[in-house]
């Protein structure tokens, strides 16, 4: 036999009894088990009798549902609730299920097919909001309540007066009879247009949290996380192919509400053990697309020259702290190892970028290209050009390379107020660069190896 919402109801009183009986229960099954004794069994069962008796009373659907209606003005069903915004709001929640979706292009509470009923006020009387709440075949009260009728509590009483009291006490739970602000409520005062005398009007806006939408997207991520969508993590993870779709929420963050004590704020809260989850709205991160540096003269352009900018700066403080005492081993050892070593890696990770675009190769035989030759038979490594192969197969190219490099070295860190660059440091840096460079090119895959 199908399962209605009166059955439904029943059944959650009784499970209500049930818990509130089961310490009794423990302890009377605890003397039966241990004691063989008559007068202390017979004693532990009239105690429990005696104890029992009046949550049995309080328990019998007629007598529990009189008392849950008049407890229901203690609570308020919610979608969106004001202690979210502040804890000690005072401010009306709103309780909207209306089920139409709107397609605004934004994730709205309007969006969701099914919204999740939150419940505020008094903890101690959340059990109505859940017996209110109780869905059978998408009836549940609250739906009856909002269409004026109680028709799932016929069952449990002929007396229309008392159904008709009951009806009444139950509707104080779907919302404030008037609807109120605060000023913890973060309040706006919106201007619309003026009267006949000139006096500015104001709507007063009150945003509240969504609740509602809050537990949806709560349950999506949770689900992702941590439901029976394992063995797709898992191998995603390993780089292996699953015939699933692999969701996630990247860059989450948690925002949570409540503190110690999540059921204060709303029951939802509570179940949601005062967390709700933030996607990220921050803008996309900036990357630079790759292209041929076509309109650069040389490798040494101004793009090389925001890599390495805060290199050079160093570099030049470290030149300016030298005295004459510091010409020795560790100096210069500092200063091919700690700059210049690092400068070159830097000119040869930039190359590797350039040489790496290989759908753009033969970007150096383009009539607008403004590179310089030697730099361009460097860099564009797989051009199908037979002619262009051939010199760069000469090698010639590396000595300009290098000798470039030092030009550019000895620019950057000119200062000549503290100190003064020539021929000796220009010869160094061309040496150390063109041995560099050699090697860097003996590991180039070359156009036939690609």
């Amino acid at each position: 036999m199908e399962l209605t919402l009166s059955d439904a109801i029943a059944e959650y009183i009784e499970q209500r009894k049930q818990t509130k009986l089961e310490p009794l229960q423990k302890a009377r099954d605890k003397v039966l088990k241990k004691s063989d004794d008559l007068n202390e069994i017979s004693l532990a069962k009239s105690q429990y009798l005696e104890a029992a008796a009046p949550i049995e009373a309080a328990f019998k659907p007629t007598a529990w549902l009189t008392d849950a209606a008049k407890r229901a003005k203690q609570i308020s069903l919610a979608t969106h609730a004001a202690k979210f915004t502040h804890s000690d709001a005072k401010a009306s929640s709103m309780l909207v299920t209306d089920k139409r979706q709107e397609c605004t292009g934004y994730v709205i509470t309007a969006s969701l097919a099914y919204k999740e009923i939150d419940a505020v006020g008094n903890a101690a009387a959340l059990d109505v909001a859940k017996l209110l709440k109780i869905t059978v075949n998408d009836d549940s009260l609250v739906e009856q309540l909002q269409n004026q009728h109680v028709d799932a509590l016929n069952t449990f009483t002929g007396d229309t007066e008392l159904l008709k009291e009951w009806q009444v006490g139950f509707e104080k739970a779907l919302g404030d009879e008037k609807l109120s602000g605060h000023t913890l409520t973060k309040q706006l005062y919106y201007p619309v247009d003026a009267n006949v005398a000139k006096e500015t009007q104001y709507h007063l806006l009150c945003p509240l949290f969504s609740s509602s939408l809050a537990h949806a997207l709560h349950k999506q991520v949770t689900q992702t996380r941590f439901g029976e969508a394992k063995d797709i993590r898992d191998a995603r993870k390993k780089g292996l192919y699953h015939k699933e779709l692999a969701e996630s929420f990247p860059a989450t963050a948690v925002q949570n509400f409540g503190g110690s004590k999540p059921q204060n704020i709303s029951q939802l809260n509570s179940e949601r053990y005062g967390q709700s989850f933030l996607l990220n709205c921050a803008p996309p991160t900036y990357r630079a697309q790759s292209k041929p540096p076509l309109m650069s003269a040389t490798i040494f352009n101004r793009e090389f020259g925001y890599k390495t900018y805060e290199l050079i700066r160093e570099f030049k403080a470290f030149l300016t702290g030298l005295s004459a005492q510091d010409n020795n081993f560790k100096t210069r050892y500092k200063r091919d190892y700690g700059f210049v070593q690092h400068l070159l890696d830097s000119l040869f990770n930039y190359a590797v970028q350039i040489q790496s675009l290989t759908k753009d190769a033969g970007w150096s035989n383009d009539s607008e290209c403004q590179m310089k030759h030697q730099h361009a038979l460097w860099l564009d490594v797989y051009n199908p050009n037979e002619k262009f192969q051939l010199e760069r197969d000469k090698g010639d190219w590396l000595e300009v390379i290098a000798n470039d490099f030092s030009l550019w070295l000895l620019r950057k860190l000119e200062n000549k107020a503290s100190y003064l660059l020539g021929d000796a440091e220009h010869k160094y840096f061309k040496k150390l660069c063109l041995h560099e460079l050699k090697a860097f090119e003996r590991n180039t895959p070359t156009l036939g190896e690609k």
